[in-house]
């Protein structure tokens, strides 16, 4: 009998946590990829600094720099990200030719 095996991956943080490796003065600080809340902005991940405020994705930017002040707002840079959940993919397919990309931070893949 042959065991099946599917691995969900979720990179939890994702476009954060790669504005942090692209720029390190961004480490260790609350930062969230998303919106401006001067212009009706909305979070689109925030860091795990950013989330111990309560800071999540989907929440109005106004209402996420009301919760931290001292809150870091980067513009998305999807072709970035793109590009790194391309890489990200292909170490997947090392081990799977089932890899089925859900969102450029979540895949599925497996062995049957």
């Amino acid at each position: 009998m042959q065991t099946r095996k599917i691995v969900h991956v979720d990179m939890d943080a994702f476009y954060a946590s790669v504005e942090q490796r692209h720029n390190p003065s961004y480490r260790g600080k609350p930062l969230v990829v998303g919106g401006s809340p001067n212009q009706r902005g909305v979070v689109a991940a925030a860091s795990y600094e950013a989330r111990k405020f309560g800071i999540h994705s989907a929440m109005p930017s106004v209402t996420a720099i009301a919760k931290c002040p001292a809150l870091i707002f980067v513009r998305p840079r999807f072709d970035v990200y793109r590009e790194i959940s391309t890489a990200i993919h292909a170490i997947f397919k090392r081990y799977s030719d089932l890899v089925e990309g859900i969102a450029l931070d979540e895949a599925l893949f497996g062995r049957y």
